[in-house]
């Protein structure tokens, strides 16, 4: 059996990103580890693979797309997978660290593996579009080769150069923007609250599509039970700032502000509030709370 690509993964991203490839005419091996999932991918012209070493003997290059990094590693340390990942290209897209991206690198290039880092940050509609995003890191010789695959996953498609840490930092990045808007508008509403201006006068001065607008009519409407379009709950929220501190300190920088939100969320979470939306956070922050 011999494809163009293999995707390692069916999750909703990873069968987004088989069906573009699809979809632009590409030969795709797909593998999950719950086989039910690569059934609708088959419908389409996807080649299964009954186990994964199979599935990287079939292509080139792999698009690896699962929950984290230790369950990747995990299933690529089986001895008869090893034997396939030699001579092989890889493109790993999930959430890490900096630090798990550059120790990837090293465990996939031990293995005789080629590697690419990458983060996906764009939702799985976003994929196989103009407004898809991907950015990866890592060596110039295995981009050359994964290049067309990316493009096709990607319009917007940014290689970040040699460096395997390059990639993760760059979604950090954006992910520390994102959490000060979560968190600088949970204060805002509580600002609001204090001086008995209305929540309705404050999502009138946010611009459409604002991230904050769905979080602010959350507390507006006090429906903590039920997670907002695009948002998420504390204790999703609690794993992203801890992840921001984290790196803050391994690589010594400030991380007071990243401190300050694992500590909101930390009381939430002892609240009794971890599966709320984060806009629960409010209620630990109200006077009374």
């Amino acid at each position: 059996m011999k494809s163009d690509v293999t995707v390692v993964g069916l999750g909703a991203m990873g069968s987004a990103l088989a069906r573009a490839l699809m979809a632009a005419g590409r030969e795709v091996t797909v593998w999950n580890r719950t086989a039910e999932k690569m059934q609708p991918l088959m419908a389409q012209g996807a080649r299964p693979a009954s186990n994964l070493s199979d599935a990287i003997a079939a292509s080139p290059r792999s698009v690896i797309c699962l929950m984290n990094y230790s369950f990747t590693n995990s299933l690529f340390k089986a001895p008869q997978v090893l034997n396939a990942v030699t001579g092989r290209n890889f493109v790993q897209l999930g959430t890490s660290t900096p630090q798990e991206s550059e120790d990837s690198q090293t465990q996939f290039n031990d293995w005789g593996a080629g590697y690419l880092d990458g983060t996906i940050m764009c939702w799985p509609g976003n994929i196989g579009t103009d407004t898809g995003r991907i950015a990866v890191s890592g060596s110039e010789t295995v981009f050359a080769d994964c290049e067309t695959d990316l493009k096709i996953l990607a319009g917007d498609l940014r290689y970040m150069g040699s460096n395997a840490r390059a990639a993760a930092t760059l979604e950090l990045a954006f992910l520390s923007r994102l959490l000060g808007m979560v968190f600088g508008s949970i204060h805002g509403a509580l600002a609001c609250e204090s001086e008995g201006v209305p929540l309705s006068e404050f999502l009138s001065i946010l611009p459409p599509g604002d991230r904050a607008i769905p979080l602010i009519e959350t507390i507006h409407a006090g429906s903590f039970e039920q997670i907002s379009k695009g948002g998420a709950s504390v204790d999703v929220a609690a794993e992203a700032v801890t992840g921001l501190y984290d790196h803050a300190v391994s690589v010594g920088i400030n991380s007071e502000l990243p401190n300050l939100m694992r500590e909101w969320v930390k009381r939430a979470q002892v609240a009794g509030y971890g599966e709320q939306e984060t806009a629960a956070v409010i209620k630990i922050l109200r006077p009374n709370g």
